[in-house]
């Protein structure tokens, strides 16, 4: 056998489903799972009072969908996000909210998956910047438009929660980019789970 087909033929069986792209693939529905739940938990129970006599609450989940996007190198971040927040909603009693938080908070699952796998602190702040106003663009626009006809109320406690969840999620990435390695491997997007067949087939050309 020579020393390319050595090279080659891993990448093939992978093709063909072998036990390490099982345990890949297994690895990362186990890890969109987990962080689904954890956008649930700290979207439903999270919660503080806001200051300044501002109405509502001060919801942390946008932090943990930058958790998310860190954790998970793969665009499954949108689903965790998407879900775990409209699945606090269903159950929080705030229903018709639901089907704006699934779109909202999977675009910015999704928005900052693009921006982290950059690999790059800076793109990451403004993939984080993006989300947020994904954020406070949407509900405003989805409570402008439907819950409350007219009504722009919501804007102050919104821009307030994506100011905090800016901070947070900014002081999250060096400690969850190091978690992401032992996770996924130094290049994060390498395993055959992430990649898929797409880098089999490079490889073997």
């Amino acid at each position: 056998m020579t020393k390319r087909e050595q090279t080659t033929k891993p990448d093939t069986e992978d093709l063909q489903g072998t036990p390490s792209q099982s345990k890949s693939r297994t690895q990362l529905l186990v890890v969109t799972g987990l962080l689904t739940a954890l956008v649930f938990v700290v979207t439903r129970f999270l919660g503080i009072p806001m200051p300044f006599d501002v109405s509502g609450w001060l919801n942390l989940g946008d932090s943990s969908i930058a958790a998310s996007a860190l954790l998970l190198p793969h665009p499954l971040v949108a689903l965790a996000a998407g879900f775990g927040s409209a699945l606090s909603n269903l159950t929080s009693g705030h229903l018709i909210f639901a089907p704006a938080t699934l779109v909202i908070k999977g675009s910015m699952g999704y928005v900052l998956y693009l921006f982290v796998k950059k690999g790059k602190f800076s793109w990451y702040v403004l993939g984080v910047f993006l989300a947020e106003l994904i954020m406070v663009a949407g509900y405003t626009a989805y409570i402008f438009l439907i819950v409350d006809v007219g009504s722009l109320a919501s804007i102050p406690g919104n821009l307030f929660q994506a100011g905090a969840n800016f901070i947070l999620a900014l002081l999250l990435y060096a400690p969850l980019m190091a978690l992401r390695k032992a996770l996924w491997g130094s290049g994060s997007e390498s395993t055959s789970a992430v990649k898929g067949t797409k880098s089999a087939s490079t490889k073997k050309a």
